[in-house]
């Protein structure tokens, strides 16, 4: 049997040699099939299915998350981590982590990096050893105890001490703090959250030093700010641990019904991800890996017709081999040794266009976590691309291995060259028609999701784009508040002075960088525990910050010089503010409350509604306070440019170097980036798909000519003979062309009724446009017309260029 095999081996090797020209369409033609399912399964392996890299057995740790009347997956209070921590009976035991930006000095350079704070017990629940040092220990993590230690990333350590191996005690400023090092975490390390890359790790003892603008609320239960994850016990199932985080939430809300009605806790499974954000990726990636998955399938198609024509030239030679006593199976078998030969071939340079193509997956806004990710093929993606090619030779191989075997081989040697079509024109016909059809499709999600794309361009966000933000933070050089009043007074006095700016502003948070959630209502209004008033984003602003945003004021009026610390509090609340809180009623001179604390805030303004978080957003309601009722040491500067924003990113730096030449700028961007980087998935579904969609088109059009050119050439001794009889160039030409069009309208037809069902499926994908847009349908109708009209051509004036009497000498 292994003789066997290695003879066929080396039969189908030596036959695909003598067909250069053929093998290498063929191999070309599958490793853009499976590349194109190698590179998307990358993404799918390293998002969904490797393991979290130097996490101890990730399938017994869950996620677990606060919900609010079953909706959302929240965050919980210092308390209420302690409570569950204590209480479990399903987690071996709970660990808590929150993320934030902060300052290290006192290295190589100063530098902004993201750092987690976290319980003691955070690196040991997920299993996790140090690559130096040590990592917590239980007393670092009490609040009465605060220990300034950190534990550094592999990554800053290389960065900030060239990776020395005596870092373990050295002493570094986090936010202006010294703080010792006691470990560095292994390199890759992501925690348990996918693509998450902290720089640095602090024990949640130190909050108030590593969130100052806060202050220090670590003891208030009311003050929800960790992400808890935990550990099964050895035997606890998920549904236990479901069961136990339940009676734990009912036991949150009789503790305080006012503050937690309709609070709930639940537990997920995680791949890196929380179960919403991972559930919109499944979804995405679905879609991305069934678009790839009909590329191939057209690849296949291509392919098989190929193997078609290939098998039309070889009837002799399958016809000596039956007649010298092969039988049917036999030959089948080297027919089909020969597809996955071929398929094994395709399968490698799948692979080497799938590891080329990395670097450009990887640059892909995918939901945010592209960048991080690791998409270097392991043993997964290696099995699952011999699979993909093992299967694509069988799919591309045995219809035409059968219909090789099923002619009648004994009399091919007795047949001449015959007038009429050549044997297997059904079948090359239907493989042609598939691949139209499966274009059409491919080519119509393309254009839907290039209509969501421009039409989400097209949002008014309601503020202007072209504007230069940066965030500065005086509190990391130890500012007071006094100090830090004069300073941003100060510097936007500066800034005003400088030539190409025409407005300079300050403010706490940006459009699409989340906002500060708090809870509303009018003065007066019924609060109890069935109304907790209304979720609202918050920001503060200087005076001209509404100018430099080209956000209108539409009734009363914005910030002054007058609205002072010592001035009653003042706000300027959103259109969909003022219609929730009075409607029907003029809001100017009408006061609300915060929920959660603070003195009545009068209405002086409403403006027009924005788009604060994403552009898709509904209306949502937003109100802004007075910088100087509301000091914070790290503040957003804005720029409003004369030209190109990026111009200004020089001037502003040194500007602040003039005024502390200490203090750094970062997160220098226009706006415009920051709008494009909301809008990650559409962009890279709009790209993707139509970057498959525009290679379904290439290889049908191969496919296409390859299929009128075979059956002209086949049919010359025929159009020899017309023309001999008078048939007219014309004549001719129309024949082919129609051969070709019916080809091509037939695979619309199909196609167009595929495209209606499937694209129904893509519906939640899309933004401003109907899965059946009409436009859409129509554009890319035409063009497989245009591109079945092209393919024909060739071939048909190739065949009105017969001369008869060599046709018919040939013969």
């Amino acid at each position: 049997m292994m003789d066997t095999l290695l003879q066929d081996l080396r039969y189908a090797l030596r036959s695909l040699l003598k067909t250069p020209g053929f093998t290498l369409a063929v191999v070309v033609t599958l490793s853009l099939g499976i590349g194109a399912n190698t590179g998307i399964f990358s993404i799918v392996n390293a998002l969904l299915l490797r393991d979290l890299p130097h996490v101890t057995r990730p399938e017994q740790l869950l996620l677990i998350g606060r919900t609010l009347n079953n909706d959302g997956f929240d965050t919980f209070s210092y308390p209420d981590y302690v409570d569950l921590r204590a209480q479990s009976r399903t987690f071996q035991d709970v660990a808590a982590i929150t993320t934030v930006p902060v300052h290290v000095s006192g290295t190589a350079a100063t530098e902004r990096v993201r750092g987690g704070i976290v319980s003691g017990n955070y690196f040991a629940v997920l299993g996790t050893s140090p690559a130096r040092g040590r990592f917590f220990t239980p007393d670092e993590d009490r609040p009465s105890n605060p220990a300034q230690v950190v534990v550094l990333s592999a990554g800053l350590w290389q960065r900030a001490f060239g990776g020395r191996a005596d870092v373990v005690g050295k002493t570094i400023r986090v936010d202006n703090h010294p703080f010792e090092v006691i470990g560095v975490a292994p390199a890759g390390f992501q925690g348990l959250t996918r693509g998450d890359q902290l720089d640095l790790f602090l024990p949640l003892s130190v909050q108030p030093v590593a969130m100052p603008e806060f202050g220090s609320f670590i003891r208030q239960r009311q003050a929800v700010w960790l992400q808890l994850f935990g550990r099964l016990r050895p035997g606890a199932s998920l549904a236990q641990a479901r069961t136990e985080l339940a009676a734990f939430g009912q036991q949150m809300v009789a503790a305080s019904p006012t503050d937690r009605k309709g609070w709930g806790v639940s537990a997920a499974t995680t791949a890196g991800f929380d179960p919403f954000t991972q559930a919109n990726l499944v979804r995405f990636l679905r879609l991305l890996q069934g678009a790839v998955i009909l590329v191939l399938a057209i690849a296949c198609a291509n392919v098989a017709n190929l193997l078609l024509v290939r098998s039309a030239t070889r009837r002799r030679e399958l016809a000596i081999r039956a007649s010298l006593g092969a039988g049917r199976g036999r030959i089948l078998r080297q027919l089909l040794t020969e597809s996955i030969l071929l398929s094994a071939l395709g399968g490698i340079g799948g692979l080497v266009l799938a590891y080329w193509g990395s670097d450009l997956l990887r640059a892909l806004p995918v939901l945010g976590f592209s960048g991080a990710i690791d998409l270097t093929p392991d043993t997964r993606v290696l099995l699952v691309t011999l699979a993909i090619s093992l299967i694509a030779g069988v799919m591309f191989g045995l219809v035409p291995a059968m219909h090789a075997v099923r002619s009648d081989l004994a009399g091919e040697l007795r047949q001449s060259a015959e007038i009429g079509r050549p044997r297997g024109t059904r079948l090359r016909n239907a493989l042609v028609i598939t691949q139209v059809a499966v274009s059409l499709v491919l080519l119509v999600a393309a254009g839907l999701f290039v209509r969501t794309l421009q039409n989400a361009y097209a949002i008014e966000p309601g503020f202007a784009t072209n504007v230069l933000v940066a965030r500065l933070d005086v509190g990391l050089q130890g500012y007071d508040e006094a100090r830090g009043r004069r300073f941003y007074a100060q510097l936007l006095r500066d800034l005003e002075a400088t030539p190409g700016v025409r407005s300079a502003s300050l403010a706490i948070n940006l459009p699409f960088a989340g906002g500060f959630d708090t809870r509303i209502d009018a003065q007066g209004a019924l609060i109890d525990a069935e109304h907790r008033g209304y979720r609202t984003d918050r920001n503060s602003v200087s005076p001209t910050y509404f100018e430099t945003m080209g956000i209108t004021i539409l009734r009363g009026r914005g910030f002054t010089a007058h609205d002072e610390a010592t001035s009653p509090p003042v706000a300027v609340i959103n259109e969909a503010v003022a219609e929730r809180l009075w409607p029907g009623q003029e809001a100017v001179g009408k006061r609300f409350v915060r929920i959660w604390g603070g003195p009545p805030l009068e209405v002086i303004g409403v403006a027009r509604d924005a788009k604060y978080r994403n552009l898709f957003e509904e209306r949502r309601l937003t109100f802004y306070q007075p910088l100087t009722q509301d000091y914070q040491a790290a503040l957003v500067v804005h720029l409003r440019p004369a030209g190109d924003p990026m111009a200004l990113a020089g001037p502003l730096q040194s500007v602040v170097r003039a005024l502390d030449p200490d203090l750094p700028v970062y997160r220098i961007q226009p706006l415009v980036e920051r709008l494009a980087g909301s809008l990650g998935q559409q962009r890279t579904a709009a790209t993707l798909v139509s970057g498959f969609g525009a290679l379904a088109l290439l290889l049908s059009a191969i496919g296409l000519y390859g299929a009128v050119a075979y059956s002209a050439a086949q049919r010359t001794r025929e159009f020899g003979i017309r023309i001999a009889l008078g048939a007219q160039t014309p004549d001719v030409l129309r024949q082919v062309l129609r051969e070709g069009m019916m080809l091509g309208v037939l695979g619309l037809a199909i196609g167009l009724v595929g495209a209606v069902a499937i694209t129904r499926v893509l519906r939640s994908q899309l933004f401003g446009v109907t899965p059946t847009d009409p436009l859409s349908f129509t554009v890319v109708s035409l063009l497989l017309l245009v591109v079945a009209v092209v393919a024909s051509l060739v071939p048909a004036k190739r065949a009105t260029r017969v001369d008869p009497m060599v046709a018919l000498r040939s013969e």
